[in-house]
């Protein structure tokens, strides 16, 4: 597990066609039907979607990103909320290369930690 200020960067995406990908019941298992949208700014400040975070419990929170080489890219992180590492974000799971038939059963695996 890595302690740090986590990048997000990856491609402009659709989140309604990532939505659609991971499925209506996949969503509702893994964040009870919440989400937000990730942004990310490029170097010119035009700001754009690359994923979606899913709430789950305990300061835990799944992303499902799009990478550059067109594949998803899915993380479990767990936000510090005291401490010395307070504020850091841990990313406790991830998967990369995952195609759009399987990104909604790796979310929702993913999403399944105890």
């Amino acid at each position: 597990m890595k302690t740090t200020k986590l990048l997000r960067e990856g491609r402009e995406l659709d989140p309604t066609t990532l939505l659609m990908q991971i499925g209506k019941m996949n969503v509702w298992a893994i964040s009870g039907g919440r989400g937000s949208v990730i942004y990310y700014t490029d170097s010119e400040g035009d700001r754009y979607p690359i994923g979606i975070a899913f709430p789950v419990a305990q300061n835990r929170s799944v992303e499902v990103t799009l990478d550059w080489n067109d594949t998803y890219r899915v993380r479990r992180i767990r936000k510090v909320v005291s401490g010395k590492a307070k504020g850091s974000e841990i990313i406790e799971a991830e998967h990369t290369e995952i195609f759009c038939e399987e990104v909604g059963d790796v979310a929702y695996g993913i999403s399944c930690w105890k």
